[in-house]
């Protein structure tokens, strides 16, 4: 067997055909070399098969191991089982690595032995590659490891990991479906440092394949229970007992998260990830988001969200030419929040001077 290389990355895909070349294609124009490739195929029914077939006849460093479809954390526990080097770095079947980003990396790795986990920037592209933002998060371990108590700021296909700080940590946990990287990043603080780079390592693809009301649900509900349980440990020393098949209200009530923390939790994500498909034209996807948002608003606890939910609305009917929604959408956050009164105002000269006596377009 050719001696362990230094870095092991590890990628879980399932039906990846339309993004992977350009994944696979970032890490292997890595400017560091001394990788493994180890590419877990869940289970995939399009032609990502043959695509993996096709780049590992041409580098031997790709490993291809197929497997029946048992999800993401099956997946990646099975590839960073199988990891022989000292890190591991992660990358999803959607996302683009910059050439110097293993070498940014294991050059910081090296030089910080107290670190098991080091991510990065990112700069956020839509379907066809074109810059849509970008995330910076906080890069030194203490303010890692207080914000890490309300939020996940690392990004898994950007982190670098420790093989052996994964495997004294346990991998990842099938209670946390969906937040299964939060949990593991929670459970390492508690043992090890963390770290962030300030450069941009990580094109993050945001696209409509991503999101679907029930999985943001659970990923809210598992996002909720990592925090909670290391909320336990820290004050019981004790990691509580969760359903393997994920957990789910009952359960966050069972580890003393309110009804009022879910719901807000809910409307957050909600209204974060119709943001994101605004960006990239996916109205009718984005207001299916906000409808949900909705209903969870009617609340009097949740009711201050009302007006953010709408002026969102308005975003979204005006970029699909509703101008006539988008004004309905405008006065309903206006009379829930009086301060947005000059901005309706503002929005009803400049729609009847844009679109005039033009009909509306609303996408197809």
């Amino acid at each position: 067997m050719p001696s362990a290389p230094l870095v092991s990355v590890v990628m879980a895909v399932f039906d990846g055909e339309r993004y992977i070349r350009d994944a696979i294609d970032s890490i292997l124009g890595q400017s560091f070399r001394d990788f493994e490739f180890i590419i877990i195929n869940d289970g995939s029914t399009d032609n990502t098969a043959g695509i993996l077939q096709q780049y590992a006849q041409l580098d031997e460093r790709l490993l291809v191991f197929r497997q029946e479809n048992r999800g993401l954390i099956a997946a990646l526990n099975r590839g960073c089982g199988l990891a022989r080097g000292k890190y591991i770095a992660r990358l999803d079947a959607d996302d683009i690595s910059v050439p110097d980003r293993f070498e940014k990396q294991v050059d910081f790795l090296d030089r910080h032995p107290a670190v098991a986990v080091l991510g990065g920037a990112i700069k956020l592209i839509n379907p066809k590659g074109a810059l849509i933002g970008e995330w910076r998060y906080p890069v030194d371990d203490r303010q890692i490891k207080e914000e890490l108590l309300r939020t996940n700021c690392l990004c898994h296909p950007a982190i670098m990991m420790r093989k052996d700080a994964f495997d004294a940590t346990e991998g990842y946990r099938r209670p946390f479906r969906h937040a299964e990287d939060y949990d593991l990043w929670l459970r390492m603080a508690e043992r090890f440092e963390l770290a962030n780079l300030p450069d941009i390592l990580l094109y993050y693809r945001v696209h409509a394949g991503q999101v679907s009301p029930k999985n943001l649900s659970q990923q809210v509900f598992s996002a909720l229970a990592a925090e909670a349980a290391a909320r336990i440990r820290r004050d019981t020393g004790q990691d509580p007992s969760l359903p393997l098949d994920g957990v789910n209200s009952d359960s966050l009530v069972s580890l003393a998260v309110s009804r009022d923390r879910l719901t807000q939790a809910l409307i957050t994500r909600h209204l974060s990830w119709a943001g994101q498909m605004r960006e990239i034209g996916e109205y009718r996807l984005a207001e299916k988001l906000l409808r949900k948002a909705l209903v969870l608003s009617r609340t009097e606890a949740t009711r201050d969200w009302l007006a953010d939910i709408h002026v969102e609305f308005a975003r979204c009917q005006y970029l699909r030419r509703s101008p006539v929604g988008a004004l309905i959408s405008l006065a309903k956050a206006a009379a829930l929040n009086p301060t947005l009164a000059p901005s309706f105002l503002r929005y009803a000269w400049l729609a009847v001077r844009r679109f005039g006596s033009q009909s509306p377009h609303p996408e197809d």
